[in-house]
């Protein structure tokens, strides 16, 4: 027997979400009550503003790791001094997300921090099923660590692997030399474009090729370029969130980082 609309169980998968917006709605209700209250408030006020902040932070955190596929987990941290006066007007002029372990048409990508600007949110998109997030404009700093770059590049001809070298990024392969195989290495310099389809490209051009081998000393200038070439490599970067479009990279310990920014987007 059906049991009647109002005494069927709720759908679990709807339950985070719906906890989310009893917690908002009663403590925005607290606000209210705590702004009339003489002396009080002022006391109250600070906890309960940080407490609605955290609950409507992690609101839109679930919401951005379910479109980005992050499966490092995602904070989000609104700003300025009071986060209820934002609510209430629903715009937030700084919203920073850090998205970690997000999946790429290329490489995984180890982080993404985004700052967020002038970010429109009604109340009761909030308050009331799935936010919609609606972004002016955001900066990024994406983290590509060596790991992820290098099982991409283990599957080009030659695998090729790539670790930094100072400020500079140094790759690695082999190639048959007069009937030998012999080890190459040197330095790359980074660029970022588009493919022919569109899709955001990092780029390595090579820039020197280490001698010092008895062999490859040997040989002539035409033949070491042909082997440099060999150092080349092309990396996808298809798929970034928030519709962000690189701008340019950087080599650092922990990995490529490349800056990108973007322009209008919505997100959920």
């Amino acid at each position: 027997m059906v049991a009647p609309p109002d005494q069927r169980s709720p759908d679990p998968r709807q339950a985070p979400g719906r906890a989310h917006r009893r917690r908002l709605r009663g403590l925005l209700g607290v606000v209210v009550v705590l702004a009339v209250l003489a002396g009080g408030a002022l006391v109250a006020a600070p906890v309960v503003d940080g407490a609605v902040r955290d609950a409507a932070q992690e609101r839109v955190a679930q919401v951005v790791a379910q479109q980005t596929g992050a499966a490092g987990g995602v904070d989000v941290e609104v700003g300025g001094a009071w986060f209820v006066p934002q609510a209430l007007a629903g715009r937030y002029p700084a919203v920073r997300v850090v998205a970690r372990d997000v999946p790429t048409e290329g490489p995984r990508l180890a982080e993404v921090r985004a700052d967020l600007r002038d970010v429109d949110v009604p109340l009761r998109d909030v308050l009331g099923g799935t936010p919609q997030v609606r972004v002016a404009s955001s900066t990024a700093r994406v983290l590509l660590a060596y790991p992820e770059l290098n099982a991409v590049l283990a599957g080009q001809d030659p695998p090729l692997e790539v670790a930094p070298a100072a400020e500079q990024l140094r790759v690695t392969t082999s190639a048959e030399v007069l009937g030998r195989e012999v080890g190459l290495s040197g330095l790359v310099a980074l660029e970022v474009g588009s493919g022919e389809d569109g899709t955001a490209e990092l780029r390595a051009v090579p820039t020197s090729l280490d001698t010092g081998v008895g062999l490859l000393d040997r040989l002539s200038r035409r033949v070491l370029q042909g082997l440099s070439d060999q150092l080349a490599f092309t990396a996808p970067l298809g798929g970034l969130p928030f519709d962000l479009e690189v701008t340019g990279a950087v080599v650092q310990d922990d990995g490529v980082v490349v800056s990108a920014a973007g322009g209008a987007a919505v997100l959920g």
